[in-house]
């Protein structure tokens, strides 16, 4: 089940999730300035500030999360995409709605969103061809909240080794934050 925490840090926001990289190559890549490396990734007074900053949360299995505004997240997927492929998400338990997307060489090569429509059914788009890991199934985690569906995203983690509670520990470790220009 998801926790209370992760649901906090999901329910409403964007993020990369790439390959663990040192924070200083990925700042150097993005021309990016490091504002602070004092903060636990849940304690971050930064997340959620806006556009211009991104959190890059510890490395968790061989991945990493960059979390911030939704522009931001996009420009930073799409240029760090061209060097190593990149997952870009986000959630909006909100609306409700949900999306996600694959980057390859810095275009997306699938995209699937979620969203709530005017009947109160799931209405889903996809373009691109599915994923293999998409032909198994995933396991949504369970939220307690009746929202599930708009967690996809998350179940994505666990697709490549980074289960909820790596998530949980990854919440109170060191975060870097980033400042671009």
């Amino acid at each position: 089940m998801l926790s209370d925490s992760l649901v906090d840090v999901f329910a409403s926001g964007s993020w990369a999730f790439l390959p663990a990289a040192p924070a200083r190559g990925l700042a150097t890549e993005l021309e990016a300035e490091i504002l602070d490396e004092q903060f636990s990734w849940c304690e971050n007074p930064h997340l959620g500030e806006g556009a211009g900053l991104l959190i890059l949360t510890a490395a968790m299995n061989g991945w990493m999360l960059l979390h911030g505004a939704s522009e931001t997240v996009g420009w930073a997927a799409g240029l760090l995409s061209e060097q190593r492929d990149v997952y870009r998400a986000t959630i909006d338990v909100r609306l409700p709605a949900m999306s996600w997307a694959f980057l390859e060489r810095g275009v997306p090569t699938r995209s699937v969103s979620v969203e709530l429509g005017d009947d109160g059914d799931l209405v889903a788009r996809t373009s691109g061809h599915p994923l293999p890991f998409e032909a198994d199934g995933i396991d949504l985690p369970d939220t307690g909240t009746g929202l599930d569906p708009f967690f996809y995203p998350v179940a994505l983690l666990a697709e490549h080794g980074v289960t909820l509670h790596d998530l949980e520990v990854a919440l109170d470790r060191p975060s870097v934050t980033l400042r671009v220009r």
